[in-house]
């Protein structure tokens, strides 16, 4: 039986590390960030040039592109999300507004509903706050619990956590801690991507946990986005299709995502004057859903 040595000679170890560095630059990458080379020099404590050399080298195979000091995606993901709120309220803003009113749609007087954070969302809650419509209402958004409070006639409930600037959302352990025995007649989420094969996108796996949490624990699960979402990428796998009821948005989708949309039997509405595929949200009754 033939038995190999396990030593490693100090070439071949440099091979490994610079192997192992690469890899590790990669999967940072791969969650969609843009880092520089100082920051990744800072974090393996090497050189600047050691780290241009990889990023030289991964480029070459295919695996990510080269910017301006650092190194990004070879597929752009959707960074927006990563921007603080009052930023993103300007990107798309238009078609976020039509999306948002084509979400009133959903409402219904008397239910019991999550709205989920993102700069979209907060259009949906100033639409609901000139609308006419009586809710109870458990948000994590900090902008949503006081915009949808001030109008008097909704109930509204901020979930406890970590504060995010940012984002003036709180997250965390806390949140999921708080879902965990309630249950909603209706979630409308906003999301950063769309895909056809894979669903609803987000970027960070603490979406994943949030969206999927809300999903188990609500009658319909719905999305509000404007039409530039579709098609794009994210980071994580936040819902698949199959467990979405509605998608709010300014267009008809068209292509995969439509194809998609139809199969996962997802029913897609539009703001007054477009054509729509509309079924009703239905009210969940019962105390079980208080």
């Amino acid at each position: 039986m033939a038995v190999r040595s396990c030593q490693t000679s100090p070439a071949k170890g440099g091979a490994n590390l610079g192997a192992a560095r690469q890899q590790s630059i990669l999967t940072l990458i791969n969650q969609g960030d843009v880092v520089s080379v100082g920051e990744f020099a800072t974090s393996f404590g090497v050189s600047p040039e050691t780290i241009r050399r990889d990023i030289r080298a991964l480029e070459e195979a295919g695996h990510l592109r080269r910017v301006h000091g650092g190194a990004a995606p070879k597929r752009t993901f959707d960074l927006t999300a990563r921007r603080p709120v009052a930023e993103r309220l300007e990107v798309d803003r238009e078609g976020k507004i039509l999306a948002a009113k084509a979400a009133m749609a959903l409402f219904e007087n008397d239910m019991n509903v999550f709205l989920g954070a993102s700069s979209t969302m907060l259009l949906v809650a100033q639409e609901l706050v000139r609308s006419d419509k009586r809710l109870t209402i458990t948000t994590n958004m900090i902008d949503i619990a006081t915009i949808v409070a001030a109008s008097g006639r909704c109930t509204v409930t901020l979930l406890g956590g970590i504060v995010n600037p940012q984002t003036h959302t709180v997250g965390g352990h806390e949140v999921l801690k708080s879902l965990e025995d309630r249950l909603f007649d209706l979630t409308v989420m906003g999301t950063s991507a769309v895909s056809p094969v894979h669903g609803i996108l987000g970027p960070t796996k603490y979406h994943n946990l949030l969206v999927t949490t809300l999903a188990s624990r609500s009658h319909q699960t719905s999305f509000v986005m404007d039409s530039a979402k579709f098609g794009r990428r994210d980071a994580h796998l936040a819902l698949p299709l199959s467990q979405v009821d509605f998608v709010a948005t300014d267009s008809l989708p068209s292509g995969d995502i439509a194809a998609a949309l139809e199969e996962a039997g997802v029913t897609v509405l539009l703001p007054e004057g477009g054509h729509e595929n509309r079924a009703e949200p239905t009210q969940q009754t019962g105390t079980d859903n208080q």
